[in-house]
This record gives C-alpha cells, structure tokens and sequence, in this order.
C-alpha cells in the first residue's frame, strides 16, 4: 500500500479540538424559522426536530465564527502553512454522500493582518437539497503568495491547504431518529425494505449510510403505512417501529458475527467520548442503553422492539 505525500505543509484541522470558543456554529433559516438544531455530541448535530423548519422546503442556513488569533497562528505561524504577506482564502464546505452533492459557500479573504476579533464564515443551503447527513468543515486554499518559493509553503494559487477545523455532521431528519435512513427505488415487486450494509470493519467506519442503513422501497404498495398521515408532523406509524426494531436487530446481529470473540470485550468498554462513533461503537451504545439480549437471535428481536416500544410510550406520556 503506498501513501501519497503532499508538496507542501496541509492543515491538520487543529482548531475546535480544545477550546469550543474557538470555532461555533449557529443554524438558521430565512423568515426567523429555528431549524431546531440538538447538539447530539461535540461534533454532531441533528436539525428538524420539534420544528416548523422542514427541508424540503426552506433552506438552512449555518454561519461559523472563528477566533482570530488561534486562526492566525494556524495558518500563518511558524508551523503554519503560508507566508505572512500572502492571502488565504477560506469558505465552508459541505459534502454529503446521501444527497450526491458537495458545495462551497462565500469565500473569506484572510491575511495575517487581519483586525476583524473573528471570522464568520456562512453557507446556504437550498430547500430540497439536503436529506440524510452530511459533513460540514472549514476549508483553506491559497489565493495569493507574493514571496518566491519557500520549502514547505503552497505557491499555486487554489491550492488546498486543508481543514481547519474539526468537521461536524449534521443529521437532517425532521423527527425522525439519527439513525441512517434512506428512501429508494426498489420496485413495486421488490421488499419493503432491506438492510445495507457495506462496512469493511465495524470497529473502524463510523454509523453512517456510507457504510450501513436502513433502506425504504418507495415504491412498494405499503410504502406510505410507514408514516402515520393521521399525526400533524407526519410521525412514524406502528408498522415502521417494527421494521426499525427488525432492521437494528439484523444490524447488532451482523456485527457481532464479524466480530466474533471481540465482541464482548468491545461490549463492555466505555462509549466512545470523541469523534464519529464508528459501527461496532453505535451497536454496543444500543445494546447498554437498551439492556438488550444479545444472547440469540430470538432473544434479541424481542429485547429490541420492547426497549423500543418502551421508548415510545415514555415520550407520548412526556408530550
């Protein structure tokens, strides 16, 4: 296996990693509509949920403010990775594998006598143009370098330098769960749904439809049971509850299989307090926070939908 070393110095995303102050974010809409965004952890978010917001139809709007001075040393310091009488140009970026769609926003002029105390940074995203997850980050280019060359620094104009900050996740799925759900083509003769899963190593690729999800037929002739029309928001019906507890069932058994004797000793070390939880870290959350049954198959399916029916009436009582 080779590996492909850059030709000059690339940001390592350090910001963000220490201090939350230095890089936030802020979601909104057009109209004062709150996209209802939930911090899930330190870098990922949920929007939709108990909001007017809705994707289809409004666009989502993230701004990125970002400290000045632990910017500055990143990108011109002496570990940095442009010369102090260049420019730099920063702008976010979103990339998203379920909506097959990667984007810039505005583009920020940045030099190493910058005297804003921040940088903001924004991206607008259309209505119908986001489903699923996808992963925002702050990228950084070149625009300008006035010196000759220096070993280490970028000179090509467009040049990119790299993340500078940790990326987030953003999970778009109105009130429904975080957990990876598509909708596709199928067939009228094909299943109502089916388990995708793609994942190499679970201990290893992190819990997203990249690697693993839930996938709707809808084009089955049930296809709208899976959503109760009789609520106001559009809820899940009792039918998709079933195919969800079937679905995560498939998903804790598959990954226990592949992991064989590791299984258990993975099961009992603490959750994963940092980064995108891979697969195998999702599953065993599930099973602690379910106390499910792992112990056969039978035992599990019934351990899963009653942990997830169980979930349910204690939000409707909640409501």
């Amino acid at each position: 296996m080779s590996t492909r070393l850059p030709l000059y110095r690339m940001l390592n995303a350090p910001l963000g990693g220490g201090s939350e102050s230095e890089v936030r974010y802020v979601f909104r809409s057009h109209d004062g509509l709150d996209p209802g965004a939930t911090a899930v952890s330190g870098d990922q978010f949920a929007l939709g949920k108990d909001s007017d917001w809705n994707p289809a139809e409004h666009p989502l709007i993230v701004e990125c403010l970002i400290e000045r001075a632990p910017l500055l040393e990143a990108i011109f310091g002496p570990d940095g990775v442009a010369s102090t009488d260049g420019k730099v140009l920063l702008a976010l970026e979103w990339t998203s594998a379920d909506s097959c769609w990667r984007t810039l926003g505005p583009v920020h002029d940045l030099r190493c006598d910058e005297k804003s105390r921040a940088v903001l940074l924004e991206i607008e995203l259309e209505p119908g143009t986001v489903r699923g997850s996808g992963f925002l980050s702050v990228q950084a280019f070149l625009g300008q370098c006035k010196t000759s060359f220096v070993p280490g620094f970028a000179h090509q104009p467009g040049a990119r330098l790299g993340p500078l900050a940790q990326p987030i996740e953003i999970v778009i799925d109105g009130d429904g769960s975080l957990f990876p759900v598509l909708e596709e083509f199928l067939g009228a003769e094909g299943p109502l749904w089916e388990l995708r899963a793609c994942w190499s190593d679970p201990q290893d690729e992190p819990f997203s439809s990249e690697y693993v999800a839930l996938v709707l037929n809808n084009a089955h002739p049930h296809f709208e049971q899976l959503r109760d029309r009789r609520a106001l928001n559009i809820e899940q019906s009792p039918l998709m509850r079933q195919v969800f507890a079937a679905w995560l069932a498939l998903v804790i058994a598959q990954v226990k299989e592949d992991m064989g004797a590791q299984f258990d000793t993975y099961l009992a070390a603490p959750d994963a307090d940092e980064g995108i939880a891979s697969i195998a870290d999702a599953v065993c959350s599930f099973i602690r926070l379910g106390n499910l049954n792992t112990g056969s198959l039978p035992d599990l399916f019934i351990s899963t939908q009653c942990w997830l029916d169980h979930r349910v009436r204690e939000l409707e009582n909640a409501e």
